[in-house]
């Protein structure tokens, strides 16, 4: 077995480490291959994560446009699946555009072919999640060890407007660990640098076709071909599987608060026993666990439903709600099909 030295991100920073070949394609003679991991379904509730592989166009150094790839294949979800595009040059630029069926990106990877040097590279999903596109865990492992604060995580990307981010952009440079020029300098390793829509974007317009670039001048550009439009900074919809799970945890990596806090996370319900806390996925509101004095305001475990002191307190919500006037405080009772527990201790029936 061979190994690829890469960037990888561990506690919220960028970290050189040496990837196993697997996790990359195969050098060709010329052009660009690219591996694609989708999110792996069960996983903290995580559900259709495999979809359509996306379009693929490649740019060179100075912005000259090289080729592209019009998808057709797919990627099942907890599998790998490849794109190679035959091109001159190294195509230091590539813009992946999303199609019909969603798709849940743990990483991408991209080998050059021989002609162009035979760089290797690597992104993870976790960079989508930094730069602002819906995300959630991905249940799927590169080889660097994280902790359980530190999943690593897939993010959405969709053609048709279920999901607002259409489509990302790489500059593979970027993710060299020669980018890594002071190990020591922790603002340096910090993912959101490279969230500048040059090393790496997410889009939001119509099928993506036109890279970001930089210029002598330092000034960013769009590239001449195609036209963009900023749909802006809508939120993900969540499919029935999503909505009739609950995923219950009890460990740091499965925070209801960080999840709810999160203005681009996407999924299911989340309850974490040991925070004492749940979070409606539906509505971004976080739910401290009912008990003792607290009956009001709080989501029940037994029940499964949210007590409140009014109907103003529950932002809004849909037919998984069952509003029942003869309780007080008001009972909205959630139905789930599903419920996934992820507790370490499962002493305590749920």
């Amino acid at each position: 077995m061979a190994f690829v030295a890469g960037i990888t991100i561990i506690s919220g920073l960028f970290t050189i480490f040496s990837f196993s070949d697997t996790y990359f394609p195969h050098p060709v003679d010329q052009g660009s291959t690219f591996k694609f991991a989708a999110g792996l379904d069960g996983t903290r509730g995580l559900t259709n994560a495999g979809g359509d592989l996306p379009d693929v166009r490649v740019w060179d150094h100075n912005a000259k446009f090289l080729g592209i790839s019009l998808g057709g294949g797919k990627v099942e979800h907890g599998k790998l699946a490849e794109v190679k595009l035959d091109h001159e040059y190294q195509g230091v630029y590539s813009l992946f555009s999303a199609n019909g069926d969603a798709v849940c990106i743990a990483w991408v990877s991209a080998t050059w072919g021989a002609e162009q040097g035979g760089q290797q590279y690597m992104v993870l999903g976790d960079m989508g999640y930094y730069c602002g596109a819906t995300w959630y865990y991905s249940g799927m492992f590169h080889g660097a060890e994280r902790s359980q604060k530190d999943e690593p995580k897939c993010f959405w990307i969709d053609k048709n407007g279920d999901q607002p981010t259409t489509g990302f952009q790489v500059y593979w440079p970027a993710f060299s660990p020669e980018a890594i020029r002071d190990p020591q300098n922790t603002e340096e390793r910090s993912p959101y640098r490279k969230c500048n829509d040059v090393d790496f974007g997410v889009r939001t317009e119509p099928d993506p076709s036109t890279i970001n670039y930089r210029v002598p001048s330092r000034v960013m550009r769009r590239s001449p071909a195609g036209v963009s439009r900023n749909m802006g900074g809508r939120r993900g919809h969540r499919n029935k599987a999503m909505e009739s799970q609950l995923v219950v945890g009890d460990n740091d990596g499965l925070s209801a608060r960080f999840l709810c806090e999160s203005s681009t996370s996407l999924g299911p319900d989340l309850l974490n026993v040991k925070e004492g806390l749940f979070c409606d996925m539906g509505d971004k509101r976080l739910y401290p666990v009912c008990g003792g004095d607290l009956q009001a305001d709080c989501f029940d475990i037994d029940s499964k439903a949210i007590k409140v002191t009014s109907d103003e307190n529950v932002a809004g919500f849909s037919a998984g709600f069952d509003a029942s006037s003869r309780a007080s405080p008001r009972v909205f009772e959630k139905f789930y099909n599903t419920t996934l527990d992820w507790r370490h201790n499962k002493d305590a029936r749920i």
